[in-house]
């Protein structure tokens, strides 16, 4: 061997000695930012552009050492997009597997039983994810309704209230898919096999459920106040429920007033007999158990006592009586007596 291999051999084993040295060390030194850093992925960003945002951001120490043992780990193409978090040590094999497997930053909601598309707008938006007026317009949008195959006014009522975990970047169309998911898992065979059986569609159900919900306040009364609006239906009485009249007044005050049972809606059972279109809020499943297996009762009446229970009553006269018992003491004087508007 002459001298010239000599060298070319000496420089060639420096190089891999020092590569191979500075893979080690790359690899078995983790990063550690002075503080938790939040790290947006946008789609269609190249392993390149992520190595260097990764970089730039401090979580690896040098992006073409990153890129290329994301390539040698064929993950270079698979890296997701999203909101990323990162606190303490972190190796860079670490970080290849949370943007491979897409452990993002996910923002926690809980949508409570009774949540109409209002509330759940409201919840969303304080994630800062979406504003509530673009939740709400997606949710009442007709291309969405077609998209899912929802027969309904809107997305009312097929947004199942549970916790759930959203992720940056998710739109509108789909968080209402996760919630609409949701609600398909729990809606079994059996559900719409009973549903059948009283012969209403799965909207009537819900939005029957919808009703109950807002009435209710103990979980025990649901099958009876289910009980009073199926015999109503039966009847041909008009459903007369209070939520109902005020349902689509994003301002409402809390306070139901004479002209609410007035108001001129198609969701107003004062003034049009049968189910509203669709429902006035999501109901739990309790509540669609209850629509669709209502106790036995000749119930057509009930009011609050004030405590969160109520008197159901089979006659008005009755009825009548149970109203002059429950606001006769000072108790419930904050009550008004409000003259009921009949169907024309």
């Amino acid at each position: 061997m002459n001298e010239g291999q000599t060298a070319i051999l000496l420089a060639l084993t420096f190089l891999l000695v020092f590569t191979a040295t500075y893979t080690c060390r790359f690899l078995t030194s983790p990063t550690t930012p002075g503080r938790p850093v939040q790290v947006d992925i946008t789609p269609g960003q190249s392993a390149w552009e992520i190595s260097n945002t990764l970089e730039k951001h401090r979580i690896i120490t040098d992006a073409s050492m990153f890129m290329a043992l994301s390539i040698i780990m064929g993950k270079a193409t698979h890296l997701q997009a999203g909101a990323y978090a990162f606190e303490g040590n972190h190796f860079p094999l670490e970080v290849i597997n949370i943007l491979f497997k897409g452990k993002t930053l996910r923002y926690r909601i809980t949508i409570p039983e009774g949540s109409n598309i209002y509330r759940i707008g409201e919840i969303i938006s304080a994630t800062g994810l979406l504003t509530k007026k673009q939740f709400i317009r997606s949710a009442s949008s007709h291309e969405i309704m077609t998209f899912f195959r929802v027969d309904a006014p809107s997305m009312e009522g097929y947004l199942y209230p549970d916790t759930y975990f959203l992720a940056l970047h998710m739109t509108p169309l789909e968080i209402m898919a996760k919630m609409l998911d949701r609600l398909n898992r729990a809606y079994t065979p059996d559900m719409e096999q009973q549903a059948r059986k009283l012969g209403l569609s799965k909207r009537e159900i819900l939005t029957l459920a919808s009703i109950i919900e807002k009435e209710a306040v103990v979980g025990a009364e649901k099958p009876l106040i289910s009980s009073v609006f199926h015999n109503r239906l039966a009847s041909r009485m008009p459903l007369q429920s209070d939520p109902t009249a005020i349902y689509g007044l994003d301002d409402f005050s809390g306070n139901i007033q004479p002209e609410h049972l007035l108001r001129d809606s198609p969701y107003n059972t004062y003034r049009h007999r049968g189910l509203p279109p669709g429902p006035i809020c999501n109901p739990g499943i309790q509540s669609i158990i209850a629509a669709l297996w209502p106790a036995k009762s000749n119930y057509l009446y009930f009011v609050s006592r004030g405590d969160g229970t109520h008197s159901f009553s089979s006659s008005l006269s009755e009825h009548n009586r149970a109203i002059s018992k429950n606001f006769r003491s000072e108790k419930h004087a904050e009550f008004p007596k409000v003259k009921r508007p009949s169907l024309r």
